[in-house]
């Protein structure tokens, strides 16, 4: 079991059982309890696949804490999330461990486009949009609707038939679709 940091997590046994903790200076603060091992494992690998740095609270500027959501009747099973990692008073940061951020697109100025939302009653209320980050006076009038939501791990794993090895796709891809075909094994899905 390795920590998010990527190094060999620390275990201890108590007369509440056995678990699994960050030893590292700062802490990441990683735990979990032996039983939930592989669970974290899995999480750990979907967050690896997206590349993104560990994340730090808003509040207390300390590195967040990976959750999992361990309720089997609930549509996230398995995902991963983080938390403030604070203990004495925890801020209300909360993201997914297993998205990608969202990819911005450059406006005809060659500048990555801003994100906007579309504030304006109607069918569109509240649908994010991209365009030219300039103001009014210098924009290009770039204009491109963003995906409807963002894409999860869970979202965007390939499930075709055929073997990982043949499969045309980027180390991230091949390493989340390798993930989930372990995990449906393990779950006999």
């Amino acid at each position: 079991m390795e920590c998010l940091h990527g190094k060999p997590a620390a275990n201890s046994t108590t007369s509440n059982g056995s678990f699994w903790f960050c030893g590292q200076n700062p802490s990441c603060n990683f735990f979990c309890t032996e039983d939930e091992g592989y669970m974290y494992e899995k999480a750990i690998t979907a967050w690896r696949c997206t590349e993104q740095p560990h994340p730090r609270c808003d509040g207390h500027h300390k590195l967040a804490k990976m959750c999992v959501v361990k309720n089997l009747m609930n549509v996230n099973y398995g995902r991963p999330f983080f938390v403030c990692g604070e203990k004495a008073k925890p801020c209300s940061f909360w993201m997914w461990g297993d998205v990608q951020p969202l990819a911005k697109p450059e406006c005809r100025h060659g500048l990555p486009c801003a994100i906007r939302k579309v504030k304006k009653e109607g069918l569109n209320k509240d649908r994010l949009f991209f365009c030219c980050p300039n103001d009014k006076e210098s924009t290009c009038r770039f204009f491109e609707w963003a995906p409807d939501e963002e894409l999860g791990f869970f979202q965007t794993v390939n499930f075709s038939k055929e073997p990982l090895e043949k499969q045309s796709c980027n180390k991230n891809n091949y390493l989340a679709t390798k993930f989930m075909h372990d995990f449906a094994n393990e779950l006999k899905l």
